[in-house]
């Protein structure tokens, strides 16, 4: 299937949630192991569940609010999905949109989006 042009009302928002399924992707994951050590730390020097609930208080509005940003203007897919498998054509695919430029459920062209 051939990907869709986006329209130019959607455009602002192609370039928002792409920046976020990147930022989702390669800095998510320091970001909680920071976020863990410190987390381990206060725990360690008080009480266990301090260092528990820093960092449920701290990650879960980080994690959520980033899921919510990387969506797909048009369908609403999340493009941030490390290590996502998914079967297309009885095979398993593993690139995201952040690799393919293309929305994989509804086949928004996001590199027109982000050029224009």
């Amino acid at each position: 299937m051939r990907p869709v042009r986006p329209e130019p009302e959607e455009l602002p928002k192609i370039k928002r949630a792409m920046r976020a399924a990147r930022f989702m992707r390669w800095g998510s994951q320091s970001v909680v192991l920071l976020v863990l050590c410190v987390a381990i730390y206060v725990g360690g020097t008080s009480e266990w569940y301090f260092g528990v609930a820093l960092f449920v208080a701290i990650c879960a509005p980080f994690l959520i609010l980033g899921f919510l940003a990387a969506r797909c203007p048009h369908c609403g897919q999340v493009w941030w999905a490390d290590g996502a498998r998914w079967m297309r054509d009885g095979q398993y695919e593993t690139a995201d949109e952040t690799e393919t430029m293309v929305c994989r459920r509804c086949r928004l062209d996001i590199g027109l989006g982000l050029r224009e």
